[in-house]
């Protein structure tokens, strides 16, 4: 396989990849598949959501047919937190290219089985197996990812990796309610021979394992602790939370302000995804420049957009403030992804990915239980405003650090 390296943290320019005697068309491969590889992670939620009233229609003799329905969506993420908590156990530098082969395996499977599955136990239990092992296979390729590439360079593959899961949750959701629509809920579960066309494409990209060697060239920073990233996955989590707020509480806002009409709330989320899109393709651009500044400026942003979402009067007022967070929202996960990476070796990697991973879809999990009190006391418009608030609070204290480090390199500098 091809080495192909870019710059450290503090280098504003990717050091030119080194080339070796793998075909060029054999490292696309590779790249094609380490940039689409979050598709089955969406797939997880897309393959259902549009297909819930008719799940809940299937298994109406249920209690509560409704609540049933959402567990079948609820199983996945349990089973995704989960994974990314113990990942490290399964993913570990001597077998991550057996491991990747399996996990895409099993999700693949796991994700075709309602097709054939109707008992509701097995199918909850079927939702959990495909969330646990599609996040085993998130760490698994996000370290291969890491053994491949350094610095700016990943951080801009991280980047675009991000971009390409956003733009497949809006391709797979579509897709999902056609085939929900004309051919049952059930339909939907084809979707999940992408992942098992990326396997095929993983056997013939990833011919030889991937040596220890080319794993510890890749490894970026000095030992640490992993209670010294609590700080790092704390923020992760918080940031999850906030990132959660378009789609979790905006149609209820949109309701309080008079705006009711389907078309026009779908709007929202969809124009939030957007431009989380495009801000997620120049991520890696940003970090190599700012490094730590870069979720500074997140934070600045998304607390701008919340606050002025909450106090806004008009829907396009909304629009306008749902732009500014959007920027914001697209560096927030990558972010947090770049900077564990460049922080931890190469033996950590695989733990540190997945408590990344698992922090990011706790927090996103929370944002129903922290926002309800607020809201039950305060109203929606205010709940916005608070998270804004603290958004901003969080962007003063990491300002403070940023400006409290620049301060401490430049004296090291001079003493030197």
């Amino acid at each position: 396989m091809a080495t192909m390296s870019g710059a450290s943290d503090a280098m504003p320019a990717a050091a030119a990849p080194q080339v070796d005697d793998v075909a060029r068309w054999r490292r696309n491969l590779v790249v094609l598949i380490l940039l689409t590889g979050g598709v089955k992670s969406t797939l997880a939620f897309t393959a259902v959501v549009p297909g819930l009233q008719l799940i809940a229609a299937e298994f109406h003799s249920a209690a509560d047919s409704i609540l049933s329905a959402q567990f079948v969506i609820t199983l996945a993420p349990i089973g995704m937190a989960l994974a990314g908590l113990i990942a490290g156990l399964f993913v570990r530098t001597s077998n991550l290219r057996g491991t990747m082969f399996v996990a895409l395996g099993v999700s693949t499977i796991a994700g075709l089985m309602p097709l054939v599955i109707h008992n509701y136990t097995l199918l909850l239990i079927t939702r959990f197996i495909l969330g646990f092992s599609a996040v085993v296979a998130d760490v698994a390729m996000t370290s291969v990812l890491a053994a491949y590439f350094t610095g700016g360079l990943r951080s801009k593959l991280i980047g675009f990796r991000q971009s390409i899961s956003h733009i497949s949750t809006v391709i797979t959701m579509l897709a999902s309610g056609w085939l929900a629509q004309h051919y049952g809920w059930r339909a939907s579960s084809l979707l999940f021979v992408i992942p098992g066309i990326l396997l095929l494409l993983a056997f013939v990209a990833f011919d030889r394992p991937i040596s220890k060697e080319r794993q510890e060239q890749a490894q970026d920073g000095p030992q640490v602790s992993l209670v010294q990233l609590l700080p790092l996955l704390l923020l992760s989590l918080i940031m999850a939370l906030g990132h959660a707020m378009p789609h979790y509480q905006m149609p209820f806002l949109l309701k309080e302000n008079g705006i009711t009409d389907a078309e026009l709330v779908s709007y929202v989320p969809a124009l939030s995804a957007g431009v989380s899109i495009l801000s997620a393709l120049v991520f890696g651009f940003v970090y190599s420049r700012f490094g730590f500044a870069t979720l500074v400026a997140a934070s600045t942003l998304m607390g701008i957009g919340f606050i002025g979402s909450g106090l806004a009067t008009s829907y396009e007022m909304i629009l306008f403030f749902i732009v500014i967070e959007g920027v914001g929202a697209g560096w927030t996960m990558p972010f947090f992804l770049s900077r564990i990476l460049d922080r931890v070796t190469t033996a950590q990697r695989n733990h540190a990915v997945g408590l990344t991973l698992a922090s990011l879809f706790i927090g996103q999990f929370m944002n129903p239980f922290v926002t309800k009190p607020i809201r039950d006391a305060f109203g929606l418009h205010a709940t916005f405003v608070v998270m804004g608030v603290g958004l901003i609070l969080i962007t003063g204290i990491l300002g403070l650090i940023v400006i409290v480090r620049a301060k401490a390199k430049e004296r090291a500098l001079a003493a030197a």
